[in-house]
């Protein structure tokens, strides 16, 4: 019976340390070039870090680094300064930048082309490059609102409620917040932010 016991606790503590280790190396995947994590160094999950840059005409956005990527806003906003955080270059060579600025009282993380943005060579050259890939399926598990960002700070998409049953693509994660894509209803692809207790993934 002793012998049992103690083959048990081992069983417990041998389990105990096996899920541990997924989550070390989850968090190491999620951490992959391109989009990290907050905390990391990268910079791309903060609002603090970044390459300032005028806005030479007026911004529009889509919701990720390509025109199959839904349109997210039209700001008149040529002059003004914004953050950006990444980059990516489209099938058709086009590069995009993801930019972050403030506007109606919440953050914003948003796709834009370069060609908006008063960035020198060396300094596209140092932004990191986007290269988010899809960590896997979930279903959303009640209505939400997604965000432009991992957090309350940052403004919701308000026509584009997520539904229980809405199937998503998980393409990263960060401090408990998930980032997925999905169709919308204009067949684009919209990309954004929801908390991850809203996802069954």
């Amino acid at each position: 019976m002793k012998r049992m016991i103690r083959k048990d606790g081992m069983m417990k503590k041998l389990a105990s340390v096996v899920l541990a280790l997924v989550m070390v190396l989850g968090a190491a995947a999620a951490c992959a070039d391109g989009w990290a994590v907050p905390g990391n160094g990268r910079g791309v999950s903060s609002i603090r870090s970044g390459i300032s840059a005028r806005l030479i005409e007026d911004l529009a956005t889509r919701s990720g680094p390509s025109t199959g990527y839904t349109g997210c806003g039209s700001y008149r906003m040529k002059g003004q300064t914004v953050t950006a955080l990444a980059k990516h270059y489209d099938n058709g060579g086009v590069l995009w930048v993801l930019i972050e600025f403030s506007y109606g009282g919440g953050y914003r993380r948003a796709w834009t082309g370069a060609k908006r943005l008063n960035l020198g060579a060396s300094q596209l050259a140092s932004l990191p490059e986007d290269s988010a890939v899809l960590l896997g399926y979930g279903t959303i598990t009640g209505r939400v609102s997604p965000r432009f960002g991992p957090g309350d700070i940052y403004a919701p998409y308000s026509d584009r409620d997520l539904y229980a049953g809405d199937q998503v693509a998980v393409v990263t994660a960060a401090d408990g917040w998930l980032m997925v894509e999905c169709y919308h209803t204009d067949g684009n692809i919209l990309r954004s932010w929801v908390p991850q207790w809203a996802v069954d993934f």
